[in-house]
């Protein structure tokens, strides 16, 4: 799977899985998901949550030279030594979920938001109220501000959406060859998100709003009760800075389940070669029935290459599958279960 700082990975633990290989391009990711072993590994239940929950944790320099740094890769540990102060909070960006290319987005959309009254106090109820009817009337009595001109200009953006990880082949999926804004495409998705979820559960735009996490709606491995079923498998995650393909090509187990995200959408326009390399190497390292679940910008599945429709099938109902999204920021989600020989 990819790592994306190792949340899934660790909430596959819950699961009691037999083994889980995170593989990212992206060595920070990995340091992140290093950081959260370590201290599964040595640290207590009320750490993480500081660290990972709240975002912030006094004396976290001390913690992590005293507790945490011994536990770390090489790679890891040159990283935090040097950004462990992301902890530390601040005083504007308050918690580490406002660092980074990323955080530094939210941070900014947060800010915008939260200054002004009328807005805030919308937003507020949005994401605290259960009731999905309640909500419907509170995202449309704020659709008209949200996407406003300033916003929606920022949104359509390309150096803006780069902030938030979104890369030009990306953007071309999501602009429909440019028949469609991105601010479009983003309103669209907040309807379906927020019309089918509730708010006081999706704590991907709280933590995305707020900085920080709440102990009634937070990932699964941020949760007391699973902390000590974490901890009791938590070298079954292994994890590597490399492709995908490169990991593969010098793999020889057979893997039942690949979790590729949305990384497909930075190949199919600019390194298609690689693409489709790459599901040569899932159907040659996968066991049978084996699935891959991603998520694209794009319409459906046709943009994969030809071959892989000979050796997987697609789940049908992924329409289910995407009204639960509690991100809801891709038009399509996909199962691919690889053909019995």
């Amino acid at each position: 799977m990819l790592t994306s700082a190792g949340c899934n990975a660790l909430d596959y633990l819950i699961e009691s899985v037999d083994r889980i290989h995170c593989v990212d391009l992206n060595y920070r990711q990995n340091a992140v998901l290093d950081l959260k072993l370590a201290l599964f590994k040595n640290g207590d239940y009320n750490m993480l949550w500081e660290f990972f929950g709240d975002g912030k944790k006094n004396n976290a320099k001390d913690i992590y030279k005293n507790k945490l740094s011994d536990f770390l890769q090489p790679e890891s540990k040159k990283f935090w030594d040097l950004k462990i102060k992301y902890f530390d909070g601040g005083l504007f960006r308050k918690t580490f979920y406002y660092r980074g290319a990323s955080g530094i987005l939210a941070w900014w959309v947060s800010r915008y938001l939260k200054s002004r009254p009328s807005l805030k106090k919308k937003i507020d109820q949005l994401l605290a109220t259960e009731d999905l009817l309640a909500q419907k009337i509170i995202f449309k009595s704020l659709e008209k501000q949200l996407f406003s001109f300033p916003l929606n200009t920022i949104m359509n953006r390309l150096s803006v959406l780069a902030l938030a990880g979104v890369p030009k082949s990306q953007f071309e999926l999501v602009s429909s060859n440019g028949t469609e804004k991105t601010s479009d495409y983003l309103k669209d998705c907040f309807q379906k998100t927020f019309n089918n979820n509730p708010g006081a559960k999706n704590y991907f735009y709280q933590v995305y709003y707020y900085g920080k996490y709440t102990k009634e709606s937070c990932p699964e491995y941020l949760k007391e009760e699973n902390f000590e079923k974490i901890r009791g498998q938590i070298e079954k995650i292994t994890f590597s800075t490399e492709s995908i393909n490169d990991y593969l090509k010098k793999s020889d187990i057979p893997f039942t389940h690949f979790v590729l995200l949305d990384h497909m959408d930075w190949l199919v326009a600019n390194q298609p070669t690689i693409l489709e390399e790459q599901w040569n190497l899932i159907n040659s390292r996968s066991s049978k029935h084996s699935r891959v679940l991603f998520r694209s910008a794009a319409k459906d599945q046709s943009f994969l290459p030809k071959h892989v429709f000979n050796n997987f099938s697609f789940y049908p109902g992924v329409e289910d599958v995407q009204k639960n999204d509690r991100v809801g920021m891709y038009r399509y989600t996909g199962l691919a279960i690889k053909n019995p020989n």
